[in-house]
């Protein structure tokens, strides 16, 4: 029994860094998300749309079938759990977020530790959340670029082991990349580039090198994986009949309706390595640990020891890159996109953080870990805080902007939280609602309403190419089918007299300001009284917020 307990203890011990990456997450999480406990409310429209189809898929409401979205149905079921905690906040996505930023930590950890010993591969892991949380790339959180972070720097992690061992790869790890393959496939899969680049290698390089059993591995292990991930959602799509609808929106509305630009396939290949130069380019640091870093990569022998592995490395970046950005103009993309290159980013530093360790024999010891690993800690949350000021909009600054442009010292509460006390309060039941004219402001969060119409939102969609979406919309209040309607303009704007942007018709502006209500003032205002309205800053927009109830 003596012997078990200290078997044991010693296990516990060597893994005590894992409760360190966990301590750290959960600290760092807590001041960069806005799913935190420590913020008011999540104010973006992407994850308050994921988390209302979620919530809708957990009371039967289908994702593609019975409301329009677009995303992959494994961020529908993610914040569908995370609404099972919470019905009326985001914060059951903070878990999720803290898992993400821990995995991150772990797979850096484990690449550094295969080149220097552990208490220093620690110390390297303790400097990554530095490039996951980097503004305004990671923005509010909870994107699918944050959630899927891991899982790309673990399929560098495989090609870093591979290069190590002749390109031979275990089993599991087959598997557990054709799992990430799914897994992505069916969350976005724009962030599939540098999966297809290193399946296609590995592949043409077992041919040549007439490693048939390798081969064997490949296909077998990662279609178990794969299956392992996709498998369910097909059963699922089939049971309830809804197959031909995701196939329908999630590729063909995808790939039809939201891409921008109508060039070629070569001209919108070298458009998305125009747009990754000009990200290189944004930021000291990401220059240093980008353009330079690869540099320093592809002339040193520090991180792979084959060119093969060196080629590989570079073509699953580029790809990567290229897939994220593809079909967009430069200035056109939404910067959250391109959290997904920082993976590729964190791999330079690390290494240059391993080679100064050799270069000045920097020793950690069991007697100055302590002081080592906490003072790094502090240095990481330091340079975390320079790149993410996410907490300015914290409950630890009462009545900032986001919250409220009144100058008051009497505790505010934004518009979500507010309308959605409302409206829980004088429903009879759940509260039935319609969110007009721009992307989800997360009163079907706070309210506890379910999508009752099949565009719940409207989208980043010019009125010209799917006029459907509003004039349903339109539809939805002439015939007053909902018990409330929030809509937004700019502050200072009238219902009745905001016509919109003049120079993008049709088309939700910055702020997330919908595309005019005056032509929809008249129905609107017969069927629906105003009950009040608030106002508060958005996305640098000044924008009022109002909640109108059926007469």
């Amino acid at each position: 029994m003596i012997i078990v307990f200290v078997k044991i203890k010693d296990w516990l011990s060597k893994r005590a860094y894992l409760l360190f990456f966990l301590i750290i997450s959960i600290w760092f999480m807590g001041f960069a998300s806005y799913t935190s406990p420590l913020f008011y409310f999540d104010y973006s429209p992407d994850n308050n749309c994921f988390f209302t189809v979620g919530k809708a898929l957990m009371h039967g409401i289908l994702p593609y079938k019975d409301v329009f979205e677009q995303k992959g149905p494994y961020v529908y079921l993610i914040h569908g759990i995370a609404s099972l905690f919470n019905g009326h906040s985001l914060l059951g996505m903070f878990p999720f977020e803290v898992l993400s930023l821990f995995l991150s930590m772990y797979i850096v950890y484990k690449i550094a530790r295969m080149y220097t010993y552990q208490l220093a591969a620690c110390a390297i892991a303790i400097l990554m959340p530095l490039f996951q949380l980097f503004h305004p790339y990671y923005n509010y959180g909870d994107t699918v670029e944050s959630l899927l972070f891991a899982a790309m720097l673990s399929l560098i992690y495989t090609l870093l082991k591979a290069d190590r061992n002749q390109f031979v790869i275990a089993r599991w790890d087959w598997t557990l990349q054709g799992f990430l393959v799914g897994l992505t496939f069916l969350m976005k899969y724009t962030l599939l580039g540098g999966w297809i680049i290193f399946y296609l290698a590995m592949f043409g390089y077992y041919v040549k090198k007439k490693m048939w059993p390798e081969i064997s591995k490949l296909i077998g292990w990662s279609a178990l994986g794969f299956a392992i991930a996709v498998g369910p959602w097909l059963i699922f799509f089939l049971a309830t009949h809804s197959l031909g609808d995701f196939f329908h929106v999630y590729f063909y509305e995808n790939m039809h309706i939201y891409m921008l630009s109508n060039n070629s396939v070569f001209a919108k290949f070298i458009e998305s390595l125009t747009i990754y130069s000009s990200f290189l380019r944004q930021d000291p640091l990401i220059f240093l640990c980008g353009f330079l870093g690869y540099v320093y990569l592809l002339f040193s022998r520090s991180a792979f020891k084959s060119a093969w592995g060196k080629m590989l490395f570079v073509m699953m970046m580029v790809v990567n890159a290229a897939f994220i950005v593809y079909g967009y103009h430069s200035g056109q993309v939404y910067q959250y996109y391109e959290l997904a290159f920082f993976p590729y980013l964190v791999i330079p530093g690390v290494f240059a953080l391993i080679n100064a360790i050799k270069r000045f024999d920097v020793k950690i010891t069991e007697k100055n870990e302590s002081m080592v690993l906490i003072s790094r800690a502090l240095l990481s949350f330091f340079l975390v805080l320079g790149v993410n000021d996410n907490i300015l909009s914290s409950r630890i600054f009462p009545n900032n902007g986001s919250v409220t442009l009144n100058q008051t010292n009497k505790p505010q509460q934004p518009a979500q939280i507010e309308f959605g006390r409302i409206m829980r309060a004088q429903s009879k039941g759940r509260p039935t609602m319609l969110n007009y004219g721009s992307i989800d402001m997360g009163f079907y969060t706070t309210s506890g309403a379910l999508p009752s119409t099949y565009y719940f939102q409207n989208y980043n969609i010019p009125h010209s190419k799917a006029p459907e979406i509003l004039d349903s919309q339109l539809n939805v209040i002439k015939k007053h089918q909902v018990q409330w309607v929030v809509l937004n303009t700019p502050a200072g704007k009238k219902i009745n007299k905001w016509n919109g942007s003049p120079t993008i018709s049709g088309k939700i502006i910055s702020g997330n300001i919908n595309p005019g209500t005056k032509k929809i003032a008249k129905p609107l205002l017969k069927n629906y009284r105003v009950v009040t309205n608030h106002t508060q800053n958005f996305e640098s927009a000044n924008v009022t917020y109002w909640l109108l109830k059926r007469k």
